[in-house]
């Protein structure tokens, strides 16, 4: 089932692209997909395997202009074309990547989503060196370092024990409220 939805899109894809319209700048290109870290817009999807898509379409007068792409997979860039996902979610999507962007680095945000999808409880080893890469995070309250009682690992006498980050309750609505606040 999988390999037919991927047939139809480079079916679309294969159309699309024989038309009269030129390709998108490389540059904007680029800013598009280095903004949503090379992955699928869309909050749950995140999928790796994404293309620049038109909020608003090219045949409605949409423009080649950075404010008006975003990148989304094959499947959601099929949904949005089928209408299941609209222009006014796409431009919250867009929304909150241009802030996320800027607020948070993209390892902040897999963490977010890795232990958003995790059972309550659970955590992820951290050494403590590294802390500076979560710093946002963990001040904006969605992730908490956590001590594991009973262990202890030293390298040359230097205390390497690892710590734990685990994500709170503000984390966990933070991550379910992407894309659904107004714009």
């Amino acid at each position: 089932m999988e390999s037919a939805i991927i047939l139809r899109c480079d079916k679309f894809r294969r159309q699309k692209l024989s038309s009269s319209r030129s390709a998108i700048r490389a540059d904007i290109r680029r800013r598009v997909l280095v903004e949503a870290g090379h992955r699928c817009a869309i909050p749950t999807c995140r999928h790796i395997d994404v293309d620049v898509h038109h909020i608003v379409f090219v045949e409605q007068g949409g423009k080649d202009a950075y404010e008006n792409l975003i990148a989304l997979c094959p499947n959601c860039h099929r949904m949005t074309h089928q209408g299941k996902i609209d222009r006014k979610a796409l431009r919250i999507y867009k929304s909150n990547l241009r802030f996320l962007h800027d607020k948070y680095s993209q390892a902040e945000m897999d963490i977010l989503f890795e232990l958003s999808a995790a059972e309550a409880g659970a955590a992820m080893p951290w050494m403590l060196y590294l802390t500076i890469l979560i710093k946002r995070s963990i001040e904006s309250g969605f992730l908490e370092i956590v001590q594991r009682q009973g262990m202890s690992i030293s390298t040359g006498g230097v205390d390497t024990t690892p710590i734990f980050v685990q994500i709170t309750q503000a984390g966990r609505q933070f991550v379910a409220d992407l894309g659904d606040h107004e714009l």
